[in-house]
């Protein structure tokens, strides 16, 4: 497996350059904070499902494939609660104030999965590592809705809305997921009429997200976002600590599939996930800081996740 910094860092530079698009068209006024809601939906309610899809019904049969899922899975479901916890902790260590402790935790933890790990997963993996990715998701979904929530509300002491945790189960993404692995096991073959325009939908998955990137970037004014440390120690956790740590625990453990190893830790080394600043929001968490980690996090990935990508192999 080629993942040398170079390797990656040329994959990476296609993508970001669709974000510098997106980035230079809203400074243009061409477009707004509007199209990032427009462009989200397209996004996750179509394009990605069609990838989801159109990836595993054109892939060949493999009986490991649910035994190499079972094991991203599993990594998951232990990864995400353990970091949680730790970055609770962590937050009062470097001296993050009472107030933003929860929302530095949060965004610690949870990084971009869908906007940009999906999407590079694929670019550097192929159709397995995007599933493979997508599989790792279920577990992100789970608790970053449910643990998550309750450690970015630690910031506020108002009330706060409940999320439907239901609509987020079983979203375009987790349905599109459950219908393709039943396309797939069931070994149902689908006509080239159906499959012909659901593969140009799945086409424009990583323009799409990268532009979105570069739209949200585009919309943040950037004043003092650089001058606060605790977005900084962060992102550190984040985007080198955290992928480092689970890189070196995932080499001790007796995993036959190297790709394993290599999409969690692609997963854990993106920036801090986009639906941050909606959580920020609806539990009343620190939204100044979010805006912040946010910003310096999709810049700083171009480097690091080159970097991170080097341990892996």
């Amino acid at each position: 497996m080629n993942l040398s910094f170079l390797f990656v860092l040329t994959n990476l530079a296609g993508l970001f350059i669709i974000a510098a698009i997106g980035y230079v068209f809203t400074k243009a006024g061409v477009f707004d904070r509007s199209h990032v809601s427009i462009f989200s939906a397209l996004l996750l309610k179509l394009a990605l499902p069609c990838t989801i899809f159109t990836s595993l019904v054109s892939g060949e049969y493999d009986p490991k494939f649910i035994h190499d899922s079972l094991i991203i899975i599993s990594i998951g479901m232990i990864a995400f609660p353990v970091l949680l916890i730790f970055s609770e902790f962590i937050a009062k260590f470097m001296g993050v104030p009472v107030g933003s402790r929860g929302t530095w935790a949060f965004c610690s933890t949870f990084s971009n999965s869908g906007f940009i790990g999906f999407p590079i997963a694929l670019r550097l993996f192929g159709a397995e590592g995007l599933l493979l990715a997508v599989m790792f998701n279920i577990a992100f979904n789970i608790y970053i809705y449910t643990m998550g929530a309750i450690v970015i509300s630690h910031d506020s002491t108002e009330k706060h809305e409940h999320m439907n945790l239901k609509s987020i189960l079983f979203s375009n993404i987790n349905l599109a997921l459950i219908l393709s692995l039943v396309f797939y096991f069931g070994r149902i073959p689908v006509h080239e009429i159906i499959m012909t325009p659901l593969k140009y939908l799945s086409d424009i998955t990583t323009p799409l997200s990268m532009v979105i990137i570069g739209i949200a970037l585009g919309i943040s004014s950037g004043k003092d976002f650089l001058t606060d440390i605790n977005a900084w120690t962060s992102n550190l956790m984040r985007l080198v600590i955290y992928p480092v740590a689970t890189c070196f625990i995932l080499k001790l453990l007796p995993i036959d599939n190297i790709l394993i190893s290599a999409v969690v830790v692609v997963i854990m080394a993106m920036p801090v996930a986009g639906v941050s600043s909606t959580m920020a929001e609806i539990y009343h968490g620190d939204l100044n800081l979010v805006a912040k980690i946010t910003f310096i996090s999709n810049i700083a990935c171009i480097i690091t996740i080159p970097l991170v990508c080097m341990l892996i192999g």
